[in-house]
């Protein structure tokens, strides 16, 4: 079938679209300069942050499911990079904060919502016997993307002087180069997946989190009757908002806690960023390999080790390494939340359910960056913030626990039974 070779086509032009897709990854490089320009605080800057995440998880739920069902994918991917670009180009028009969450949070948000969910889950149809891979490989174009764009943003501010400026030429860049690429974004056909599983004699029972065949194909409306879906999402979430916590806040973190200039910090910002694009198709690998659940086991430990870093070092490059560790995990937490969403409650109603768990991000974000920056802000110092990414790294790693004992007991009575 000669669309087995066109998908590489489809699948790198997706990866480069995730890459301009990233700006939201670097938005600590953005928080700093917009203080100074336009006075505001960085509490209204976080609510800027979190705003687009809640505008991205309503509009995964409500908005892309329809927008989805009427047009084919490479149309829905346009739509969303019309959005994006031009609300990011926009918002370097506006001083007023309310136009600028108008802007960059809501209508850049939506943008977002029909670019890289809809890809995701659309990887997944792309690569059927490798999904880890797939979705690992896509998430890491968003992760590569919030290396070169707090790069680039840094250079752009230091050569212009003016934020404002800066969200012009990217926003042009963003609207153009990824209307061009949707292009390259193909259609998968009928029965392709049949076709591959096939030819690749795909034994799905080599991975753990596959073992839930009455669970197999849940509607929305079935997947969140079952108290499965529930552990699954606190999992996830207890991940994300650690990983939320330092994106959201590694340049201002490392600018107060080792006195760094804001050139230096995004170069930190940089170097985290690259672990964290790193961390998704490594770990995406590795699930494909190993399964999803005990990947969530290994992730959420290695989460609590760099937590525990980050509250008791104060040697920089020790630091450093615990902000690699937590954003080399919220990579892999990122690329496996369609996989286990897919591996859990079946690949039909994929694209609604995915919707759904992916307001995990914006949930995160609605803990973790508001909560970072009110601590900073009324207790002086980040220290309180790492213990509460512990406390959640903890409870993420306890329920990952439970959820592979709880399947592995559902697997071998079903075994019995037969």
């Amino acid at each position: 079938m000669i669309f087995e070779q066109k998908r590489w086509i489809s699948l790198f032009s997706g990866i480069f679209i995730e890459v301009l897709a990233g700006i939201a990854y670097a938005w600590s490089v953005f928080t700093l300069p917009l203080n100074e320009k336009f006075n505001w605080s960085m509490s209204q800057l976080s609510i800027a942050y979190t705003l687009m995440s809640v505008t991205m998880m309503i509009s995964a739920i409500i908005i892309v499911p329809k927008v989805r069902s009427k047009f084919e994918i490479r149309n829905c991917v346009f739509i969303g990079s019309l959005l994006y670009g031009g609300g990011i180009l926009f918002s370097g028009f506006v001083s007023n904060i309310y136009f600028f969450y108008i802007l960059f949070s809501i209508i850049a948000g939506i943008g977002t919502s029909l670019i890289y969910p809809v890809l995701i889950s659309y990887s997944l149809e792309l690569f059927p016997e490798r999904t880890g891979f797939a979705s690992g490989s896509l998430a890491a174009g968003l992760g590569l993307g919030s290396v070169i764009w707090a790069f680039v943003a840094n250079k752009l501010f230091i050569i212009t002087g003016d934020i404002s400026s800066v969200f012009v030429i990217l926003g042009i860049l963003y609207l153009v180069g990824i209307c061009i690429l949707s292009r390259l974004i193909y259609t998968v056909p009928k029965n392709f997946y049949e076709f591959i599983m096939n030819k690749y004699s795909v034994n799905n029972n080599n991975q753990e989190n596959d073992i839930e065949e009455n669970l197999y194909n849940k509607n929305r409306s079935d997947m969140v009757k079952d108290p499965i879906f529930y552990i699954m999402y606190i999992i996830i979430i207890a991940g994300a908002t650690c990983g939320t916590m330092i994106i959201t806040q590694g340049s201002p973190i490392m600018q107060f806690k080792f006195n760094m200039n804001p050139e230096k910090a995004a170069l930190v910002v940089s170097v985290f960023s690259i672990a964290n694009t790193i961390g998704r198709p490594v770990w995406g690998f590795i699930s494909d390999k190993i399964g999803r659940i005990k990947s969530f086991i290994v992730l959420n430990f290695l989460m609590a080790v760099s937590m525990t870093i980050l509250y008791t070092v104060n040697v920089q490059y020790v630091f450093i390494i615990g902000l690699m560790i937590c954003t080399l995990c919220f990579g892999g937490i990122a690329s496996l939340v369609a996989p286990i969403t897919s591996d859990l409650f079946g690949s039909k109603y994929l694209t609604e359910n995915y919707g759904l768990t992916f307001t995990v991000f914006g949930v995160s974000s609605m803990i973790g960056a508001p909560i970072i920056a009110f601590l900073k802000e009324y207790s002086g110092g980040y220290s309180g913030a790492f213990i509460f990414g512990l406390v959640l790294s903890l409870v993420g790693l306890v329920l990952s626990i439970i959820l592979n004992i709880r399947l592995n007991k559902m697997k071998k009575a079903r075994k019995e039974a037969i």
